[in-house]
């Protein structure tokens, strides 16, 4: 039973992270994740999906909600023009520094 009560724990500490990157960023902690996973590379849908754990329809919607945002553009891959890649515009780059500069508190012991 502790181990869950750990995990009830991690999941408050996941959603008031979540709240705190809405209201200081403007994006969900899915958003988030997709671009710090496009700060690393240039990705596929489906690459972005298994580096997040973000299922591909929802990554895909993820996506297209980051393009209105301004921060993820959509390209053709160099070699295979049906594959479609995205990539992080200057605003996406941007917006990932201000990101990687907020602070997490994972602490389990604390509330």
């Amino acid at each position: 039973m502790e181990s869950l009560c750990k995990i009830k724990e991690l999941f408050k500490k996941i959603h008031q992270f979540e709240q705190k990157l809405n209201e200081e960023y403007n994006v969900t902690i899915n958003e988030a994740m997709i671009i710090c996973s496009l700060s690393e590379a240039k990705k596929s849908s489906g690459e972005i999906a298994a580096d997040t754990g973000i299922s591909p329809s929802r990554t895909s919607r993820v996506l297209h909600s980051l393009e209105l945002k301004g921060f993820v553009k959509r390209g053709f891959d160099d070699f295979d023009k049906r594959k479609m890649m995205f990539v992080l515009e200057e605003s996406g780059k941007k917006k990932n520094s201000e990101i990687k500069c907020m602070g997490v508190n994972i602490d389990l012991c604390s509330s």
